[in-house]
């Protein structure tokens, strides 16, 4: 009865968090976007390779999918390395400077594991305590 109880706030939770999502996701495309697809070698490390072509902000629906990815804890900070300058740009995007990764990953990554992890889920779980 008491999860039940719950129900009544749970949505809005649920719409700020998809609100937090949706926010990052639309920076994300517009910083982060033009990153050129990392394309993997025999000898290379697995590590090294997070921007692919699943896993990018090309797209809005691939942008909200890896930051799902790193709201789960999943290699996030290897993400977010692969977005920092030195990062080569894509040959299709038209950009013509030669490197197209930011120093704002620091603060975009680690802001929105922040906000995530320690805000909404808590904010997610007291919601449901609350009615206890």
């Amino acid at each position: 009865w008491t999860f039940v109880q719950s129900f009544k706030a749970l949505p809005y939770v649920c719409l700020l968090i998809a609100m937090l999502f949706f926010i990052y996701a639309i920076i994300g495309m517009q910083v982060f976007g033009n990153i050129g697809i990392d394309v993997e070698d025999e000898d290379s490390d697995e590590d090294e390779f997070q921007i692919t072509e699943h896993n990018n902000f090309r797209t809005f629906f691939q942008a909200l999918m890896l930051l799902f990815r790193s709201a789960t804890g999943e290699a996030w900070h290897n993400i977010m390395l692969s977005c920092l300058s030195g990062k080569p740009c894509d040959k299709n995007s038209g950009i013509l400077t030669p490197e197209c990764g930011n120093e704002f990953a620091y603060f975009y990554f680690v802001s929105f594991i922040f906000l995530c992890s320690f805000l909404m889920l808590n904010l997610f779980v007291a919601v449901i305590m609350d009615n206890f």
